[in-house]
């Protein structure tokens, strides 16, 4: 389980999502929130892998959660977590899934692989903002 964290400190988001405008409302969710936030956005799920090589090689920091698109271009996000969930760096990173798709199935398999949190992208502003309290609750 991630420490508790204060409001003074950084906390270091890795999004995996490759439409602009779902970058640009991850950002104002993060916004909204009472702690100081660095992200990091791959556009797909290639450079995503890469990221995370370099996150085993010491040639990045490990982030404090990782927002994950299942529909990436590339590689899918299931592949994604799966691996993810292999590394031992970020074998305890909290790993929310960030996706339009309400299937049933990749639901189960988000579960399945290990994801902590499912949230279904909302059309509405307001609702999308609701994901900067769910990255809160993870990381208290």
């Amino acid at each position: 389980m991630p420490q508790k964290r204060h409001s003074a400190e950084l906390v270091r988001v890795l999004l995996a999502e490759d439409n602009p405008g779902d970058v640009l409302l991850v950002r104002e969710a993060l916004k909204l929130q009472p702690f100081q936030s660095e992200l990091t956005v791959q556009p797909d799920g290639e450079r995503m892998l890469g990221f995370i090589d370099q996150i085993e090689a010491g040639q990045q920091p490990c982030p404090d959660i990782i927002l994950l698109d299942l529909n990436l271009p590339r590689r899918t996000g299931e592949i994604l977590l799966e691996r993810i969930r292999q590394s031992k760096p970020c074998l305890k990173v909290p790993i929310v899934i960030v996706t339009s798709s309400g299937s049933p199935r990749d639901r189960e398999i988000a579960e399945r692989l290990g994801a902590n949190r499912y949230f279904q992208k909302p059309s509405d502003y307001e609702k999308f903002m609701h994901l900067g309290s769910v990255i809160r609750e993870l990381l208290q």
